[in-house]
């Protein structure tokens, strides 16, 4: 099913971030509408060099895609791996939320995997 748009959201699992500043740029060079630091305006945080904890930014959108076609474009140009878990205190370094077309949640994950196949759940 295609969604509207699908938001990924990075975790700062285990101290660091897990995609670098050339995957970000990947991402943005691949369609994904990619939200820098550097673009935002914030009264609590000040981002020194358009960074957040060394970050450039945490969260990108893709519009218009599947869950399964924005999952793999997504390992194809980062290299990253969705399924990872990252550390147990943090959680999962990578977050995939789904919408349809009236802003509504329809899928979100990876929840949790099996030998290597990533469910998903929905609200469906």
């Amino acid at each position: 099913m295609k969604l509207a748009y699908v938001e990924y959201r990075s975790n700062n699992s285990g101290g660091s971030w897990w995609l670098t500043d050339e995957n970000w740029k990947a991402l943005e060079a691949a369609g994904w509408e990619v939200d820098w630091y550097a673009n935002q305006k914030n009264d609590t945080f000040t981002y020194r060099d358009g960074r957040w904890m060394s970050a450039l930014a945490t969260k990108a959108v893709r519009r218009n895609v599947t869950m399964r076609e924005v999952v793999e474009e997504f390992e194809c140009v980062t290299g990253q791996d969705v399924s990872d878990e990252g550390c147990n205190c943090c959680g999962r370094p990578h977050n995939f939320t789904g919408y349809d077309e009236n802003n509504q949640l329809v899928h979100y994950g990876p929840k949790f995997e099996t030998t290597r196949t990533i469910l998903w759940g929905s609200n469906e």
